[in-house]
């Protein structure tokens, strides 16, 4: 029981981690895509995207799959390892998403 308790706050305090990563990466998708001046569909509509994949990313509605990464990547013109090193430069200094 003690265990099973352990693993559950652990999954808990690891999806709020992870919920200011995708926060971090929704913000800057988001600049990234305003710096365009285009609005979430009319960028969706010209990489061949649905719009919903944007969306999703810029509001935090899920955690993207690792592909879904890449290909927002290159729709607003990042590399994927730019895309993480801006994300590493808004994190405190000291994050973990894992508990020591």
């Amino acid at each position: 029981m003690i265990i099973h308790y352990k693993i559950l706050y652990m999954q808990h305090t690891n999806s709020h981690k992870g919920k200011i990563v995708l926060e971090i990466l929704a913000n800057i998708v988001k600049e990234e895509r305003e710096k365009t001046k285009k609005s979430q569909r009319l960028l969706a509509d010209e990489y061949g995207v649905q719009k919903s994949l944007v969306n999703r990313i810029e509001n935090c509605n899920n955690e993207p799959k690792f592909l879904s990464v890449f290909t927002i990547c290159e729709i607003i013109g990042l590399k994927p390892s730019e895309l993480m090193k801006k994300i590493e430069e808004k994190l405190p200094e000291d994050f973990s998403i894992l508990e020591e």
